[in-house]
Protein backbone atom coordinates (compact mmCIF):
# COMPACT_ATOMS: atom_id res chain seq x y z
CA UNK A 1 0.00 0.00 0.00
CA UNK A 2 1.36 3.44 -0.59
CA UNK A 3 1.46 6.14 1.58
CA UNK A 4 0.65 10.20 0.85
CA UNK A 5 4.17 12.02 1.62
CA UNK A 6 2.24 14.30 4.78
CA UNK A 7 1.34 10.40 6.41
CA UNK A 8 4.68 9.53 6.20
CA UNK A 9 6.34 12.60 7.37
CA UNK A 10 3.80 12.56 10.39
CA UNK A 11 4.45 8.84 10.92
CA UNK A 12 8.21 9.12 10.94
CA UNK A 13 7.43 12.28 13.77
CA UNK A 14 5.40 10.12 16.08
CA UNK A 15 8.36 7.25 15.86
CA UNK A 16 10.83 10.03 17.01
CA UNK A 17 8.85 11.22 19.60
CA UNK A 18 7.30 8.29 20.93
CA UNK A 19 9.34 6.31 23.49
CA UNK A 20 8.83 2.47 22.36
CA UNK A 21 8.74 -0.39 24.49
CA UNK A 22 11.24 -3.22 24.00
CA UNK A 23 11.50 -6.78 24.84
CA UNK A 24 14.28 -6.04 27.60
CA UNK A 25 11.30 -3.90 29.55
CA UNK A 26 9.35 -6.51 29.44
CA UNK A 27 11.48 -9.19 30.59
CA UNK A 28 10.13 -8.55 34.91
CA UNK A 29 6.66 -8.74 34.18
CA UNK A 30 6.91 -12.01 31.51
CA UNK A 31 9.09 -13.61 34.28
CA UNK A 32 6.30 -13.15 36.46
CA UNK A 33 3.26 -14.30 34.00
CA UNK A 34 5.27 -17.49 33.47
CA UNK A 35 4.81 -18.09 36.98
CA UNK A 36 0.90 -16.84 36.77
CA UNK A 37 1.10 -14.15 39.42
CA UNK A 38 -0.43 -11.46 37.27
CA UNK A 39 -0.43 -8.63 40.32
CA UNK A 40 3.09 -8.73 39.48
CA UNK A 41 2.61 -9.10 35.75
CA UNK A 42 1.01 -6.30 35.63
CA UNK A 43 2.83 -4.10 38.43
CA UNK A 44 5.98 -4.98 36.45
CA UNK A 45 4.27 -3.63 33.02
CA UNK A 46 7.13 -1.02 30.94
CA UNK A 47 5.90 2.78 31.43
CA UNK A 48 6.62 3.01 27.96
CA UNK A 49 3.32 3.42 25.49
CA UNK A 50 1.20 2.96 28.84
CA UNK A 51 -1.04 5.24 27.25
CA UNK A 52 -1.43 4.08 23.97
CA UNK A 53 -2.88 1.19 22.79
CA UNK A 54 -0.47 -1.77 23.54
CA UNK A 55 -0.87 -0.62 26.63
CA UNK A 56 -4.26 -0.39 27.82
CA UNK A 57 -5.26 -3.25 26.04
CA UNK A 58 -2.55 -5.24 27.81
CA UNK A 59 -3.39 -3.91 31.18
CA UNK A 60 -6.94 -4.07 30.46
CA UNK A 61 -6.17 -8.18 29.31
CA UNK A 62 -4.05 -8.90 32.45
CA UNK A 63 -6.96 -6.97 34.67
CA UNK A 64 -9.97 -9.25 33.55
CA UNK A 65 -7.88 -13.12 34.30
CA UNK A 66 -6.96 -11.40 37.46
CA UNK A 67 -10.75 -10.16 38.12
CA UNK A 68 -10.70 -6.53 37.81
CA UNK A 69 -13.86 -4.68 37.08
CA UNK A 70 -12.32 -0.94 35.97
CA UNK A 71 -12.90 -1.00 31.95
CA UNK A 72 -13.25 2.78 31.40
CA UNK A 73 -9.31 3.54 29.79
CA UNK A 74 -10.61 0.13 27.11
CA UNK A 75 -13.69 1.63 26.44
CA UNK A 76 -12.75 4.80 25.37
CA UNK A 77 -9.87 2.82 23.25
CA UNK A 78 -12.54 0.77 21.64
CA UNK A 79 -14.61 4.07 21.10
CA UNK A 80 -11.75 5.63 19.33
CA UNK A 81 -10.66 2.28 17.06
CA UNK A 82 -14.25 2.88 15.69
CA UNK A 83 -13.39 6.30 14.22
CA UNK A 84 -9.71 5.72 13.32
CA UNK A 85 -10.28 2.14 11.72
CA UNK A 86 -8.98 1.99 8.66
CA UNK A 87 -10.01 -0.38 5.64
CA UNK A 88 -7.52 -0.90 2.84
CA UNK A 89 -6.56 -3.72 0.23
CA UNK A 90 -3.30 -5.09 -0.88
CA UNK A 91 -1.53 -7.11 -3.48
CA UNK A 92 -0.96 -10.35 -1.00
CA UNK A 93 -3.74 -9.61 1.45
CA UNK A 94 -6.32 -8.55 -1.17
CA UNK A 95 -8.06 -6.49 1.98
CA UNK A 96 -7.76 -5.76 5.77
CA UNK A 97 -8.44 -3.66 7.92
CA UNK A 98 -6.04 -1.79 10.99
CA UNK A 99 -6.28 1.01 12.93
CA UNK A 100 -3.67 3.94 13.16
CA UNK A 101 -2.90 5.23 16.72
CA UNK A 102 -1.10 8.37 18.02
CA UNK A 103 1.76 7.16 19.19
CA UNK A 104 2.72 5.57 15.68
CA UNK A 105 1.49 1.86 15.85
CA UNK A 106 -0.78 -0.11 13.33
CA UNK A 107 -3.18 -2.23 15.60
CA UNK A 108 -3.74 -6.10 14.04
CA UNK A 109 -7.19 -7.05 12.96
CA UNK A 110 -6.79 -9.72 15.67
CA UNK A 111 -6.21 -6.80 18.48
CA UNK A 112 -8.77 -4.92 17.59
CA UNK A 113 -11.00 -7.45 17.38
CA UNK A 114 -10.51 -9.18 20.82
CA UNK A 115 -10.36 -5.41 21.90
CA UNK A 116 -14.12 -5.49 21.11
CA UNK A 117 -14.81 -9.19 23.13
CA UNK A 118 -12.84 -8.29 26.07
CA UNK A 119 -14.61 -4.87 26.19
CA UNK A 120 -17.98 -6.80 26.11
CA UNK A 121 -16.71 -9.39 28.91
CA UNK A 122 -16.47 -6.52 30.99
CA UNK A 123 -19.90 -5.37 30.45
CA UNK A 124 -21.58 -8.61 31.32
CA UNK A 125 -18.87 -8.62 34.23
CA UNK A 126 -20.95 -5.19 35.49
CA UNK A 127 -24.65 -6.39 34.57
CA UNK A 128 -24.68 -4.57 31.31
CA UNK A 129 -25.73 -7.15 28.85
CA UNK A 130 -26.93 -4.62 26.18
CA UNK A 131 -23.81 -3.47 25.77
CA UNK A 132 -22.04 -6.48 25.94
CA UNK A 133 -24.06 -7.16 22.82
CA UNK A 134 -23.29 -4.35 21.13
CA UNK A 135 -19.78 -5.15 21.78
CA UNK A 136 -20.29 -8.80 20.43
CA UNK A 137 -22.36 -7.83 17.10
CA UNK A 138 -19.62 -5.41 16.59
CA UNK A 139 -16.88 -7.87 17.05
CA UNK A 140 -19.01 -10.29 14.89
CA UNK A 141 -19.18 -8.00 12.07
CA UNK A 142 -15.30 -7.45 12.12
CA UNK A 143 -14.87 -10.91 11.58
CA UNK A 144 -17.60 -11.55 8.69
CA UNK A 145 -16.93 -8.47 7.15
CA UNK A 146 -17.87 -9.23 3.74
CA UNK A 147 -15.40 -6.07 1.51
CA UNK A 148 -13.29 -9.03 0.41
CA UNK A 149 -14.22 -12.51 0.78
CA UNK A 150 -10.82 -13.95 -0.41
CA UNK A 151 -9.42 -11.34 2.11
CA UNK A 152 -11.21 -11.42 5.22
CA UNK A 153 -9.74 -12.17 8.69
CA UNK A 154 -11.15 -14.66 10.35
CA UNK A 155 -9.85 -17.26 13.16
CA UNK A 156 -11.37 -19.96 14.69
CA UNK A 157 -10.31 -19.25 18.49
CA UNK A 158 -11.60 -15.73 17.92
CA UNK A 159 -14.53 -17.29 17.19
CA UNK A 160 -14.98 -19.37 20.64
CA UNK A 161 -13.73 -16.47 22.63
CA UNK A 162 -16.68 -14.55 21.20
CA UNK A 163 -19.23 -17.52 21.32
CA UNK A 164 -18.24 -17.20 24.93
CA UNK A 165 -19.71 -13.58 25.23
CA UNK A 166 -22.70 -14.47 23.36
CA UNK A 167 -23.33 -17.02 25.75
CA UNK A 168 -22.69 -14.91 28.83
CA UNK A 169 -24.97 -12.34 27.67
CA UNK A 170 -27.30 -15.29 27.30
CA UNK A 171 -27.66 -15.34 23.52
CA UNK A 172 -27.98 -19.11 23.08
CA UNK A 173 -28.78 -18.89 19.28
CA UNK A 174 -25.99 -16.09 18.50
CA UNK A 175 -23.30 -18.03 20.02
CA UNK A 176 -24.27 -21.60 17.94
CA UNK A 177 -23.17 -19.21 14.67
CA UNK A 178 -20.20 -18.62 16.31
CA UNK A 179 -19.47 -22.28 17.20
CA UNK A 180 -20.27 -23.12 13.83
CA UNK A 181 -18.02 -20.67 12.17
CA UNK A 182 -15.09 -21.90 14.21
CA UNK A 183 -15.95 -25.81 13.26
CA UNK A 184 -16.35 -24.29 9.75
CA UNK A 185 -12.57 -23.00 9.85
CA UNK A 186 -11.45 -26.29 11.86
CA UNK A 187 -14.20 -29.28 10.82
CA UNK A 188 -11.59 -31.53 12.47
CA UNK A 189 -12.18 -30.50 15.51
CA UNK A 190 -14.93 -32.35 17.71
CA UNK A 191 -15.28 -29.72 20.67
CA UNK A 192 -16.36 -27.33 18.05
CA UNK A 193 -19.08 -29.58 16.42
CA UNK A 194 -20.66 -30.36 19.59
CA UNK A 195 -20.47 -27.06 20.42
CA UNK A 196 -22.11 -25.98 17.72
CA UNK A 197 -25.12 -28.35 18.78
CA UNK A 198 -25.03 -28.48 22.53
CA UNK A 199 -27.70 -27.03 24.51
CA UNK A 200 -27.12 -24.45 27.32
CA UNK A 201 -29.13 -23.91 30.13
CA UNK A 202 -28.47 -21.31 33.06
CA UNK A 203 -27.43 -24.39 35.38
CA UNK A 204 -24.37 -25.23 33.61
CA UNK A 205 -20.64 -23.59 33.03
CA UNK A 206 -19.12 -22.88 29.95
CA UNK A 207 -15.36 -23.30 30.83
CA UNK A 208 -12.23 -21.53 29.30
CA UNK A 209 -9.06 -21.52 30.27
CA UNK A 210 -6.27 -19.54 28.49
CA UNK A 211 -3.21 -21.53 28.06
CA UNK A 212 0.86 -20.44 27.36
CA UNK A 213 3.04 -18.24 28.01
CA UNK A 214 2.62 -16.08 25.01
CA UNK A 215 4.43 -15.75 21.89
CA UNK A 216 7.58 -14.28 21.17
CA UNK A 217 9.26 -12.76 17.82
CA UNK A 218 12.80 -13.92 16.21
CA UNK A 219 14.61 -13.38 13.65
CA UNK A 220 14.19 -15.45 10.44
CA UNK A 221 16.08 -14.75 7.88
CA UNK A 222 15.44 -17.71 5.89
CA UNK A 223 12.12 -16.82 4.96
CA UNK A 224 13.16 -14.56 2.06
CA UNK A 225 16.73 -14.25 -0.33
CA UNK A 226 16.71 -11.04 -0.63
CA UNK A 227 19.26 -9.04 1.51
CA UNK A 228 17.30 -6.33 2.57
CA UNK A 229 13.82 -7.97 3.18
CA UNK A 230 15.15 -10.87 3.98
CA UNK A 231 16.88 -10.00 7.15
CA UNK A 232 14.33 -8.35 8.11
CA UNK A 233 11.37 -10.76 8.20
CA UNK A 234 10.54 -12.27 11.59
CA UNK A 235 8.38 -14.95 12.72
CA UNK A 236 6.77 -15.90 16.17
CA UNK A 237 7.78 -19.01 18.65
CA UNK A 238 5.82 -20.30 20.95
CA UNK A 239 6.71 -22.72 24.23
CA UNK A 240 3.58 -23.71 25.60
CA UNK A 241 3.47 -27.49 26.54
CA UNK A 242 -0.20 -27.90 25.52
CA UNK A 243 -0.67 -29.98 28.46
CA UNK A 244 -4.08 -31.94 29.25
CA UNK A 245 -6.22 -29.95 31.73
CA UNK A 246 -9.37 -31.57 33.91
CA UNK A 247 -11.48 -29.36 36.33
CA UNK A 248 -12.26 -30.78 39.56
CA UNK A 249 -14.64 -29.65 41.91
CA UNK A 250 -15.06 -31.58 44.58
CA UNK A 251 -15.66 -35.01 43.47
CA UNK A 252 -16.72 -34.76 40.21
CA UNK A 253 -14.01 -34.06 37.39
CA UNK A 254 -14.30 -32.35 33.86
CA UNK A 255 -12.39 -32.87 31.19
CA UNK A 256 -10.97 -29.78 29.25
CA UNK A 257 -10.55 -30.25 25.02
CA UNK A 258 -7.47 -28.07 24.03
CA UNK A 259 -8.13 -26.30 21.05
CA UNK A 260 -4.83 -24.82 19.39
CA UNK A 261 -3.41 -21.92 18.20
CA UNK A 262 -3.39 -18.24 17.79
CA UNK A 263 -0.23 -18.67 15.85
CA UNK A 264 -2.56 -17.17 12.91
CA UNK A 265 -2.86 -13.82 14.88
CA UNK A 266 0.87 -13.54 14.80
CA UNK A 267 1.01 -14.36 11.56
CA UNK A 268 -1.25 -12.26 10.24
CA UNK A 269 -0.18 -9.40 12.07
CA UNK A 270 3.35 -10.29 10.51
CA UNK A 271 2.34 -9.95 6.56
CA UNK A 272 -0.18 -6.76 7.83
CA UNK A 273 2.09 -5.24 9.73
CA UNK A 274 5.19 -5.41 6.51
CA UNK A 275 2.77 -4.12 4.21
CA UNK A 276 1.58 -0.84 5.84
CA UNK A 277 4.80 0.51 7.19
CA UNK A 278 6.97 -1.46 4.04
CA UNK A 279 8.38 1.81 3.16
CA UNK A 280 9.27 3.36 6.20
CA UNK A 281 10.83 0.26 7.42
CA UNK A 282 12.64 -0.79 4.23
CA UNK A 283 14.13 3.05 4.50
CA UNK A 284 15.05 2.81 7.88
CA UNK A 285 16.37 -0.61 7.38
CA UNK A 286 18.76 -0.50 4.01
CA UNK A 287 20.03 2.14 6.31
CA UNK A 288 20.85 0.08 9.54
CA UNK A 289 22.19 -2.46 6.78
CA UNK A 290 24.64 -0.02 5.40
CA UNK A 291 26.08 1.57 8.66
CA UNK A 292 26.24 -1.89 10.28
CA UNK A 293 27.61 -3.22 7.24
CA UNK A 294 30.13 -0.46 7.09
CA UNK A 295 30.99 -0.52 10.99
CA UNK A 296 31.88 -4.74 10.70
CA UNK A 297 33.38 -4.00 7.59
CA UNK A 298 36.07 -1.83 8.47
CA UNK A 299 36.10 -4.07 12.20
CA UNK A 300 36.93 -6.70 10.05
CA UNK A 301 39.43 -5.34 7.96
CA UNK A 302 41.81 -4.27 10.72
CA UNK A 303 41.14 -7.59 12.61
CA UNK A 304 41.98 -9.85 9.41
CA UNK A 305 45.09 -7.15 8.58
CA UNK A 306 46.02 -7.70 12.20
CA UNK A 307 46.27 -11.32 11.95
CA UNK A 308 47.82 -11.69 8.92
CA UNK A 309 50.85 -9.45 10.54
CA UNK A 310 50.34 -11.58 13.27
CA UNK A 311 50.62 -14.94 11.33
CA UNK A 312 53.57 -13.47 8.87
CA UNK A 313 55.69 -12.49 12.06
CA UNK A 314 55.47 -16.20 13.54
CA UNK A 315 56.50 -17.55 10.10
CA UNK A 316 59.05 -15.52 9.79
CA UNK A 317 60.05 -16.13 13.05
CA UNK A 318 59.85 -20.05 12.23
CA UNK A 319 61.86 -19.05 8.67
CA UNK A 320 64.70 -17.44 10.89
CA UNK A 321 65.11 -20.79 12.61
CA UNK A 322 64.99 -23.10 9.58
CA UNK A 323 68.24 -20.80 8.71
CA UNK A 324 69.96 -20.73 11.68
CA UNK A 325 69.46 -24.80 11.97
CA UNK A 326 70.71 -25.12 8.41
CA UNK A 327 73.95 -22.81 9.20
CA UNK A 328 75.06 -24.79 12.73
CA UNK A 329 73.84 -28.14 11.26
CA UNK A 330 70.82 -28.27 13.60
CA UNK A 331 68.50 -30.67 12.59
CA UNK A 332 66.58 -29.73 15.62
CA UNK A 333 66.64 -26.34 14.90
CA UNK A 334 65.34 -26.78 11.66
CA UNK A 335 62.82 -28.67 12.78
CA UNK A 336 61.77 -26.50 15.45
CA UNK A 337 61.75 -23.95 12.73
CA UNK A 338 59.32 -25.87 10.32
CA UNK A 339 56.89 -26.73 13.62
CA UNK A 340 56.66 -22.96 13.82
CA UNK A 341 56.06 -21.89 10.12
CA UNK A 342 53.63 -24.76 10.01
CA UNK A 343 51.94 -23.25 13.25
CA UNK A 344 51.77 -19.92 11.70
CA UNK A 345 49.95 -20.72 8.77
CA UNK A 346 47.24 -22.50 10.69
CA UNK A 347 47.14 -19.95 13.56
CA UNK A 348 47.08 -17.00 11.01
CA UNK A 349 43.92 -19.11 9.48
CA UNK A 350 42.01 -19.36 12.55
CA UNK A 351 42.04 -15.98 13.63
CA UNK A 352 41.26 -14.96 10.28
CA UNK A 353 38.14 -16.83 10.68
CA UNK A 354 37.62 -15.88 13.91
CA UNK A 355 37.45 -12.28 12.58
CA UNK A 356 35.02 -13.18 9.97
CA UNK A 357 32.85 -15.14 12.41
CA UNK A 358 32.49 -12.32 14.89
CA UNK A 359 31.86 -9.67 12.55
CA UNK A 360 29.16 -11.90 10.79
CA UNK A 361 27.25 -12.29 14.46
CA UNK A 362 27.81 -8.57 15.20
CA UNK A 363 25.90 -7.85 11.91
CA UNK A 364 23.33 -10.69 12.88
CA UNK A 365 22.52 -8.81 16.36
CA UNK A 366 22.62 -5.41 14.82
CA UNK A 367 19.91 -6.68 12.64
CA UNK A 368 17.91 -8.29 14.36
CA UNK A 369 14.27 -6.45 15.19
CA UNK A 370 12.84 -8.79 17.35
CA UNK A 371 13.68 -7.05 20.51
CA UNK A 372 12.07 -3.55 18.67
CA UNK A 373 8.94 -5.67 17.31
CA UNK A 374 5.78 -3.85 18.52
CA UNK A 375 2.80 -5.88 19.51
CA UNK A 376 0.18 -6.72 22.54
CA UNK A 377 2.04 -9.64 24.22
CA UNK A 378 0.28 -11.60 27.27
CA UNK A 379 -2.25 -13.55 24.66
CA UNK A 380 -2.93 -16.84 24.96
CA UNK A 381 -1.04 -19.85 22.70
CA UNK A 382 -4.18 -21.84 22.64
CA UNK A 383 -7.00 -22.51 24.99
CA UNK A 384 -8.86 -25.13 26.93
CA UNK A 385 -12.70 -25.23 27.13
CA UNK A 386 -15.32 -27.33 28.35
CA UNK A 387 -18.73 -27.68 30.01
CA UNK A 388 -19.74 -28.48 33.17
CA UNK A 389 -23.13 -30.10 33.65
CA UNK A 390 -23.94 -28.26 37.01
CA UNK A 391 -22.70 -24.87 38.17
CA UNK A 392 -19.34 -25.66 40.05
CA UNK A 393 -18.65 -24.42 43.58
CA UNK A 394 -14.58 -24.20 44.31
CA UNK A 395 -12.89 -25.76 41.28
CA UNK A 396 -9.26 -26.23 40.73
CA UNK A 397 -7.28 -26.92 37.48
CA UNK A 398 -5.74 -30.40 37.51
CA UNK A 399 -2.89 -31.13 35.76
CA UNK A 400 -2.57 -35.53 35.98
CA UNK A 401 -2.11 -36.22 38.92
CA UNK A 402 -1.72 -32.87 40.94
CA UNK A 403 -3.56 -30.37 41.08
CA UNK A 404 -2.59 -26.84 40.23
CA UNK A 405 -2.52 -23.57 42.47
CA UNK A 406 -4.14 -21.20 40.46
CA UNK A 407 -7.77 -20.34 40.32
CA UNK A 408 -10.57 -19.83 38.16
CA UNK A 409 -12.16 -16.30 37.82
CA UNK A 410 -16.13 -16.27 39.10
CA UNK A 411 -18.69 -17.74 37.14
CA UNK A 412 -20.23 -14.61 35.19
CA UNK A 413 -23.38 -14.11 33.06
CA UNK A 414 -26.48 -15.36 32.17
CA UNK A 415 -25.22 -18.76 30.99
CA UNK A 416 -22.42 -19.22 33.41
CA UNK A 417 -19.26 -18.45 31.82
CA UNK A 418 -16.02 -19.08 33.70
CA UNK A 419 -12.64 -18.09 32.72
CA UNK A 420 -8.42 -19.25 34.09
CA UNK A 421 -5.24 -18.92 32.68
CA UNK A 422 -2.45 -21.59 33.39
CA UNK A 423 0.96 -20.89 32.02
CA UNK A 424 1.86 -23.79 30.84
CA UNK A 425 5.55 -23.55 30.44
CA UNK A 426 7.03 -25.37 33.87
CA UNK A 427 5.96 -26.93 36.83
CA UNK A 428 3.85 -25.11 39.53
Amino acid sequence: MRLSFSSFVLLLLCIQCTSIAKRQEYEDSLRAYKKANLDNTIDFLPTEERKGFIGILERAHLGFLKGETNYKALEKLAEDSKERLRFSASRSLKSFFYMETEEGYYASEAEIIYLHILLGLYYVKAGEFEKGKIQARYAGNLLSGEWSAEGQFDDPTLRLLLASLWLSTGSIEEARVDFRKANQLKPQSGILRTMANERFSEKEEFILVFGGPGAEPEMDPSVNLNFIRGLRNLKFRQTGKQSPLTIVDGGNKTQLVLEKDTLGWYERHLTRDNEISELIQDSKYFQLVSATALKEGTKGTVKITGAVLASATIVAFGAGLVYLGAEANSGDLSALGVIIIVSGFKLGAEWVATSYDDARRNMKKDLDISDEYRYVRFFPEYVWMGKSKSALVSPKLQMHPETLPYTLSPAMGKIKVRFGFFPDNQRP
